[in-house]
């Protein structure tokens, strides 16, 4: 019987084996290394994946730096609630010449924060002199039932800090709104009710100026 020969292709691939090889120690060194880089990078760059840090920033502390402060805040909204009176005090704070006092280099402005509050809250009526200029006949319009006090608060800081104004006796925020909370409280034990007059603000001890 005639061997039969066999044909062999060299080029053929031995069959798949079931089973585990081990990578290479060089490979897994380097799969680490770049895993703790990117990483490393990730963590650099999002500021610990925290929510309030968004590109081109990479920290919170620098995040923090560019928010405004708690008086810039009040302002802006001071400025907002402002519209409420400018109708009567001018949106550049000048007033009506005879009638409405401007809160423009205004002493009563300035001066004590607890008098403004007063009456702001309110109202005020009668002659007052405002800059050497005598003013009256318009009586305010009282904003005490209107607005809370962190409204009154922000109003009176906008107006204290606007139109080259420089308050004698600057108050932070929180400080400015408990004094808005105590003079109301002062102003109800007084019993008054109704707009204030220069004279009523004198004998109910609310500082005014001479």
């Amino acid at each position: 019987m005639a061997e039969q020969t066999h044909n062999v292709n060299l080029d053929e691939h031995n069959e798949p084996q079931s089973g585990a090889s081990q990578m290479p120690v060089g490979i897994v060194i380097l799969l680490i290394l770049a895993g703790y880089i990117g990483c490393y990078e990730v963590d650099k760059n999002n500021a610990n994946f925290s929510a309030t840090v968004h590109a081109p920033f990479t920290e919170p502390d620098e995040v923090a730096s560019l928010a405004p402060s708690e008086m810039e805040l009040m302002r802006s909204q001071g400025r907002t609630l402002y519209a409420n009176c400018q109708g009567c005090h001018q949106a550049n704070g000048m007033g009506t010449p005879g009638k409405i006092p401007p809160l423009a280099g205004s002493e009563w402005v300035r001066g004590n924060p607890e008098t403004i509050a007063a009456i702001v809250l309110q109202g005020l009526s009668g002659q007052l002199k405002v800059a050497g200029k005598s003013f009256g006949a318009e009586a305010m319009t009282p904003f005490g039932p209107a607005l809370k006090d962190e409204e009154i608060a922000a109003v009176i800081t906008f107006v204290r800090n606007e139109w080259g104004n420089t308050p004698d006796a600057p108050l932070e925020p929180k400080a400015m709104i408990q004094l808005i909370t105590d003079t109301r409280k002062k102003v109800e034990a007084s019993g008054h009710t109704g707009a204030w007059t220069k004279e009523l603000l004198d004998a109910n001890e609310f500082t005014t100026p001479e």
